[in-house]
Formats: C-alpha cells, structure tokens, sequence
C-alpha cells in the first residue's frame, strides 16, 4: 500500500546518514552509568549486595528512632546494637538463597518486587515469631513489634526504590543514545486493549524506530476519553479517516491479537482511503507462547483478511494438555510446513520428547533449529518445568525396518502422520509415487501403531478433563492429516487421501483386546502460505510484475491459515477414537479471482493499469468447488465450535488389504491407466475429471514434452485478462 507523507523539515537527512557521535561526545547519563557498571547495563553482585547491606542498616536504625522518639533507651539499645549484625547477614542471605542478586534492575518487575517482599517478609516473620514466642525466656531478643512492621515497609520501601530508580535511570540513558534527529512517523493505535498498552511500552522503549504515538482507537465505550500509557483514546476505529486527517497521522497499527478478520478488512479500507501505511501485530495463533514486540510488527497480509475468527486460546491449552502433556510425540512430515507448526505449538503442551521424522534432510536440519529456538523461548518463560527435548528422525516411510527401529527405540506414544504428496498437478503426472507415498506409507506406519498398543498400568486412574490416561508406553492415539481433496474425489492426491482414511478406520476396527489406539482423520481444504500453495505462487507473479493466473474464475476454495490448521489438528488429535472424521471450521470459500484482486490490492498495485489476471483454464484433477464433506457422512457438532465430527461410513473393511495391494502392484508395474481403474472400483466416490486419459501422461513424459491438463495439446496461457472497467 502507497504512503503518502506532508513534507517535514529536515526530513531529508535520514538517521541511517547520521555519522556516529564520537566516544568524547558521550552524554551525561552514559559517563554516569560507565562510572558503576561499564559497558554493561547490570550492577555487580558486590555491589547489589553492598546497597542492600546499606539499605537495612538505615532502615533497622530509622524504625528504632521513630519508635523511641530518638535514640533507643537501655535495654533496647544494646538488644539493637546486638541485633544489628545479625538481621544485615540475614536479609542478605535471603536474598542470594532466594537468587535476587540474579536479577538484573534494570529490568524490574511485577514479578521481581513479589520476590523482594517475600525475602523481606521471611525475616520479618522470625523476628516476630522471637518476640511473640520468646520475649520472656530470652528478652534479649525481642524486638518491638512496632519496630519490626516499621523496619518491614522501610526495608522494602528502600530497596524496591533503588531498583526503580536504576532501571529509570538505564533507560533514560538508552533514550539519550537512540535519539537521532530526522523523520519521526506520527503512529495511530487501533486497539487499547493488553495488544496495545504492551506496544506502547515496547515503542517507549525502542524510540530508535521513531514512531510517535499520537493515540488510539478503540470502539469499547468505556475507554472513550481515556487515556492509557500517557496515550489518548481518541475515537472509534470508524473515525479514522477524520483523525488521521486531523493528527496527519503517518501510519496506522493495528495492535489487536485477536481481532475479527472483518474488523481488519474494515480498517485496512479505511486506511486505504486516506492513503495510510498499515501494519499489524501478530495474531495470538502466532503468537502462542511469545511477547508481541516491535519487533514482530509486520505488514498486513492476505492470512490476516481470509483466516478464521480466533479461538479461545486458554480453552485450547486446558483442553489439550492432559492428552499431551509429558508423552513422546512423533510428527511425521516434520520438515513441512503444517508439520512444522505442528511441533511448534506441541512445544507449547510440554510433551515429554518431539520427534521430528521426515525424508528430507534439509527440512529437518531447518525445523530442528526453529524449534529448538522456540523451546529456548519457552523454557525462559516456564522454566524446567517444561522443557522438552527434540529429536531429529531422518526416515522415508516406506523402509520399515528403519520405521520399526523408530519405534523401538523412540517408543512413540502419540503419532502426527503428516507426511504426503499433496501436489494435486503433480500427483496426476506421478500417480504411481502417490499411491507409493500417501498410500503404502500410510498402511507401513499403521502396521507398526498395531504392534505397539498403549500399555496402561493396572487401575491407573483416568485424567477428568480430557477422559484420557497416560500410558507407560505404546501408541495411544494416531492422527492422519487429511484433505477436503478426499471428498468424492476427482484427483489422484484426493483420492489417495482417501484411501489413507479407510486404512486408519479399518485400523481402529481391527482392535481387540483392553489397549486399543485411538485414532482420527482430520480433514480441511487449503493452508495459507503452506509450501506449494497458491499464495506463495501469486506473491511471486505480482513481484515479477505479472500476469497473476488464475485457472478459472468461477474456481472457489476454502482457507485457513496454518497455525489455525495446527490448532484444530492437536484439537481434534485428543477427541478421537474410532477412526472417526473431524472436519474443521473452514468458514466460506473464497474465490480465487477474489484471492487474486485482494493480494494485488495488499501490494500496491492497481489491477488493469499496473498487473493484470488471466485465467489458463482447469487443470486435470481440479473441481470448481471443493467440499469438505460426502452427504451421507452427516456431520455433527463437537464441544468446541470449530470442529465437526462425521462417524466412519460402513465400508468392507475384508477387501481393503487386497484392494491395496493391488493398488501397490499397479504402482509398482507403472501402469497408470490401471491405477485409475483400481480406484474407481473402490468405491471411494472418485471420478476423473472429464477430459483425462491416464494413458497419456506416461506417453507425454516419455517424449520429454510439456502435458496439458486439460488436454493432450500443450499447455498454453489464455488471454482471458480483466480489462481496466473489469476491476469490481
């Protein structure tokens, strides 16, 4: 989006050109820090301890003289002469058991003055336990209770103010380094919620970007008027255009974690119109288990406009962490990008071990590092308590006995099995690997979940949020990530996802016996920004400065972002049993055309003057429509609004071994128009798209030549574009 800016003095010279102050030009604030902690901004322990020492020497000695009037007359002067020492070693001691010679001040906090007034508070409480308990046995050691309360507020008093007092002073030190003259963005917050005051204070801190905060926006009635952080309320989101106007606002931020994607459509209309920079904080999906900085601030982007409504992230975590909690967890697919995120937010349960099984070794090696830096983050906020660890699995699904080695000596409790060829284009030209892929690893991996069934302790009571108990060992749950694809399916993907459905059904029936695995199918259309999806692609097309193309445009599909995704996935993992379908909350579908103008639009473009659409036509394998359900599945509602559940349809689960062997046979010999025959008589729903010959596929790749999928002519792009007037 455009930013149109008035002219402002001295906005020529950017901080960037600014040449650096020399060492002698430091500020008054910088040689007085440099005077106590150098190039650090952290006081030793020494002299912590030493202020400390200092502290409870004038408070001990300020309590006394108010309480007598003046110096303590006899006995209480020797019986505090004879205290002294002990109560300045004490409160020291306390401190450092309790480690707030650890903490560095100039970071204090909530949470660091809850410390300092428990220490405080221990050694308060055994000079009153001594003088409640032990004033006539040993009246040398009673000291006044006025005395002790006196000491108590002193003591706390002085030393929480010493610590404010430094991390005011290191700040206002940080400020005097980071400002630079030059451009300065006058800012407009639309949210006044936790999102917003928590911005505030990271831009307070970070005065380097040069943002000014003229105020918020926010349409709850209560905070008309207020102000927050030292920052006005100055109106509901729907009077932006005139505020902005009014303040010649530079850029809006859209500071709310958990905002409707309707609001933001709004809000991004409204800065449009008045030719605004617009930027936006994380989503609280995104955000699981982090801060929001200034840091994560980033453009809107199209997930924002198109992903679902937040869910309730306190209900997510208790409802999931007793299935997940402290188990080993092996997520197939790892190195993908919905495997990846996966991971990411089972971190956030504290499972016992993650373990990360893909074929590729570079998607491994790259999702070990990401998570690894997550679970640093994690550990800083939860500590030990829930630390995980990671282990890297490099594995192609089809070898068992490296499968079968996994699971003896990783013994996995709970199984992801996102692993896949989703490429519906090139499933069609690969259609024996997808059989091999989707299909035959799905039944490797479900041979080896049936030979390790959870092992349960006797009387081992069940957990009674989530009616789940742990097991000592053995696959307790097993979770296929499907596709909407699967649905009455017209592709080779789609219909490979099926079969992986009825595989993990006729597993869930073929149990006997007192440990049985509960397993499910998760089914959902197309992931935001997930590797090969059509976002990344047009992102491209416009970068490169077009054409956009778009196949048909009447094609509709349905979105969800992929942190979404992987909250219902694990959402839906711990609700399964019988082999059941969940079916996720996939909202509207979206037109793809819609899709196109909407990321056009994001990126500044004009459509008909600056890039233009064109439509190439329908693929082999592609619906115009795609459908997250058969009708005869009737779904039904779960507990939590944005999962459905479809009970497993009656198939004949005794020809299903033979029917995938034969598909494997097929897939073995290359014979493509076999394998379409196969399928069709599965009963499955699948029905090419007109106009397929799968006999043609092996012939065009065999004469080294590009294959439409529409036709046995090469492909080409239509002309179909949108002219100037086309752009409503």
């Amino acid at each position: 989006m455009t930013q149109v800016r008035p002219e402002r003095k001295n906005s020529s010279e950017s901080p960037a050109s600014i040449p650096p102050r020399p060492l002698g030009q430091a500020t008054f604030w910088n040689r007085f820090l440099q005077g106590w902690i150098g190039e650090e901004t952290s006081i030793s322990r020494r002299v912590q301890v030493m202020i400390d020492l200092l502290i409870c020497l004038i408070s001990f000695t300020v309590a006394h003289l108010l309480r007598f009037d003046g110096w303590p007359y006899p006995p209480f002067d020797e019986r505090f002469l004879d205290w002294l020492p002990y109560l300045l070693l004490a409160r020291t001691g306390v401190n450092h058991l309790l480690g707030l010679y650890r903490r560095v001040w100039r970071y204090v906090s909530i949470p660091d003055v809850m410390q300092l007034a428990v220490a405080i508070g221990i050694v308060s409480a055994v000079l009153l336990a001594l003088r409640i308990f032990a004033a006539n046995s040993l009246p040398r050691l009673a000291v006044p209770i006025s005395v002790i309360i006196m000491d108590f507020v002193l003591t706390l008093v002085g030393m929480l103010a010493v610590r404010l007092s430094w991390r005011l002073t290191a700040e206002r030190a940080d400020r005097a380094e980071q400002s630079r003259p030059g451009v300065r963005l006058r800012t407009l917050l639309v949210g006044a919620g936790s999102a917003g005051i928590s911005t505030v204070r990271e831009i307070g801190r970070r005065t380097d970007l040069g943002f000014d905060v003229r105020g918020f926006l926010d349409d709850h009635e209560s905070k008309q008027g207020a102000v927050i952080q030292g920052i006005p309320v100055l109106g509901r989101t729907e009077d932006l255009p005139r505020i902005a106007n009014r303040y010649q606002i530079d850029q809006v931020i859209i500071t709310m974690a958990t905002a409707r994607r309707k609001t933001i459509r709004r809000i991004l209309d409204l800065c449009e119109q008045s030719q605004l920079q617009v930027r936006i904080i994380p989503a609280l999906s995104e955000l699981l288990g982090n801060q929001v900085t200034v840091s994560s601030l980033r453009q809107v982007e199209i997930e924002d406009l198109l992903g679902r409504d937040p869910i309730d992230i306190d209900e997510w975590l208790e409802s999931n962490r007793a299935a997940y909690r402290g188990r080993r967890i092996l997520v197939t697919g790892a190195g993908g990008s919905i495997g990846r995120e996966l991971c990411r937010q089972l971190l956030i349960l504290e499972p016992a071990f993650l373990l990360l099984l893909d074929k590729d070794e570079n998607a491994v090696f790259e999702a070990e590092r990401y998570l690894r830096e997550q679970a640093a983050a994690l550990l800083a906020v939860n500590g030990d308590a829930g630390r995980t660890t990671i282990v890297p699995l490099i594995c192609d699904l089809r070898h068992r006995a490296r499968l079968s080695q996994i699971f003896t000596t990783q013994d996995p409790q709970v199984v992801f099995h996102a692993a896949a060829h989703k490429h519906v284009l090139l499933m069609e030209l690969n259609a024996a690997e997808a059989i091999h892929n989707n299909v035959g690893s799905t039944r490797a991996l479900l041979e080896l979940v049936a030979a390790n069934p959870p092992r349960f302790l006797p009387n081992l009571q069940e957990d009674a949020a989530s009616g789940t108990r742990s097991s000592t060992g053995g696959v307790e749950r097993c979770v296929l990530v499907s596709s909407d694809k699967a649905v009455n399916p017209t592709s080779i993907m789609g219909a490979t996802k099926r079969v992986a459905e009825l595989l993990f059904q006729a597993a869930a029936n073929a149990q006997t016996g007192p440990g049985r695995t509960s397993f499910a199918c998760v089914r959902f259309g197309n992931v935001l920004g997930s590797r090969g999806s059509v976002i990344p692609i047009f992102r491209e097309q416009i970068r490169a400065g077009g054409p956009v193309t778009v196949t048909d445009p009447d094609v509709e599909r349905y979105f969800m972002t992929i942190p979404e995704a992987a909250q219902l996935i694990i959402q839906a993992g711990a609700l399964g049993d019988q082999g059941e379908i969940y079916l996720l909350d996939m909202g509207e579908p979206i037109r793809m055309v819609e899709l196109a103008k909407d990321m056009i639009r994001l990126s500044g473009l004009t459509l008909g003057e600056d890039i233009e659409i064109v439509f190439t036509g329908l693929r082999q394998g592609e619906k115009r429509k795609e459908e997250l359900m058969i009708a005869e599945e009737g779904a039904q509602r779960t507990p939590f609004g944005k999962i459905f559940i479809a009970p497993p349809l009656d198939y004949d689960f005794g020809r299903l071994s033979s029917q995938v062997a034969a598909l494997t046979a097929a897939a073995e010999a290359g014979d493509h128009p076999r394998l379409y025959q196969l399928l069709e008589e599965m009963g499955i729903g699948f029905h090419p798209s007109k106009g397929s010959d799968p006999a043609a596929l092996p012939r065009a790749l065999k004469a080294g030549g590009a294959y439409s999928m529409t036709s046995d002519q090469p492909m080409t792009r239509g002309n179909h574009g949108y002219a100037k007037e086309d752009r409503s």
